[in-house]
């Protein structure tokens, strides 16, 4: 088994990457489905498979990320992330069809899908005890980057109208990207690895555990959805990021409480909260879009604190790869929920694929009470 203690500067370093790294992923797919469909009149159906297949090959590639990250330098996963999301960034600059920005999302995806897992390896690696606080704090870096990120997109969205004008701006963040590159390859915050013993199996990735976030993952249908749910109410799409703006600020807020709470309750409970907030927030999208989509925000941090804080107490044995595995699972169930959701929006209602969404919720719930965790 390997026994690492990162230290508070590996710890900055690595939540400091995490600001960076976050805010240019919110810029692009803040502005991506609004590119895809008043640029390159994609239909909601297109904007599901742009969505969910990036979202799947991101975690797909998390799982060998993950199992990389045990074995080889976490410094060079995360600066090959950095590489491939400066590709991404260029490709958008010089794309003339939504073919050539679904490319790009690819290797925006193998960006995450190499960044991530080196990151969330080193986060489990440090105190135990206090991990809920260690990722949450790792968590209000990542909300705060989406602040940022969506306010520069908001300020994009509101002074430069014209595509052209965005591209250069994607091409300015490419450049930025080398950057930041370089300045990383003079930091050494790697520890010395030892190769582990333990085999992999189904023992040590706790299914019941697996198979619960697998469930939840249907009722993430992809902010994209949630946007342009709003979009469709308020007619405007720089008010509807500003809402977007201040579901950030939510994230932050209720990021650090998931926290605080994930160290103090029952991880049952703790889940538990989870499956309503999602039930009680698809409902209110379909009544008021605003407000539903707020609450999704305190569904979504305490998520994230549920899955990456438990897995990182739980796991003993080859942690960069489970990590990666739960990526996955997470993200081929919200690849599948992106595509039925945007074929039913297309040919029924909008409201429907959120009403499916609040029925899964409620089954989540249902499923956490009877499973021993």
């Amino acid at each position: 088994m390997i026994k690492l203690r990162y230290s508070k500067k590996a710890l900055i370093i690595i939540n400091l990457i995490t600001l960076l790294f976050t805010i240019f992923i919110e810029v692009y797919e803040t502005l991506l489905p609004f590119i895809l469909v008043n640029v390159f009149n994609a239909s909601m159906f297109i904007v599901g498979i742009v969505e969910g297949s990036s979202e799947a090959l991101s975690n797909l590639l998390k799982i060998f990320g993950g199992y990389v990250s045990d074995i080889k330098s976490r410094k060079n996963l995360i600066i090959s992330g950095l590489g491939f999301l400066s590709l991404s960034n260029i490709t958008i600059f010089i794309a003339s069809k939504w073919q050539e920005v679904l490319f790009s999302s690819f290797l925006k995806s193998l960006s995450e899908g190499l960044l991530i897992p080196a990151k969330d390896f080193i986060l489990s690696n440090t105190y135990k005890r206090s991990l809920g606080k260690i990722f949450a704090l790792n968590k209000i870096f990542e909300n705060f980057g989406e602040f940022l990120g969506i306010l520069v997109a908001l300020i994009i969205s509101s002074y430069f109208v014209k595509f052209l004008s965005i591209k250069s701006i994607f091409l300015n963040f490419g450049f930025i990207c080398v950057f930041f590159i370089l300045i990383l390859l003079t930091v050494n915050f790697d520890r010395k690895i030892k190769k582990e013993r333990k085999e992999i199996s189904w023992r040590i990735v706790y299914p019941e555990l697996l198979l619960y976030f697998f469930v939840l993952s249907f009722v993430n249908l992809g902010y994209s959805f949630y946007i342009l749910k709003v979009y469709e109410y308020l007619k405007s799409q720089s008010e509807s990021i500003g809402i977007y703006l201040v579901f950030s600020i939510f994230l932050v807020i209720f990021t650090y409480l998931a926290g605080r709470l994930h160290d103090r309750v029952s991880l049952r409970i703790f889940l538990m909260i989870i499956s309503i907030l999602f039930f009680v927030s698809n409902l209110l999208i379909i009544l008021n879009p605003i407000i539903g989509f707020l609450i999704l925000a305190v569904a979504e941090a305490f998520l994230e604190i549920g899955i990456w804080a438990t897995i990182g107490k739980k796991i003993k044995y080859r942690k960069g790869f489970v990590f990666g595995l739960y990526h996955f699972v997470v993200g081929i169930g919200s690849f599948i929920s992106a595509l039925i959701a945007g074929y039913i929006w297309d040919n029924f209602s909008s409201n429907y694929p959120f009403l499916i969404s609040a029925f899964i919720s409620l089954f989540s719930l249902g499923f956490i009470v009877r499973i021993k965790v």
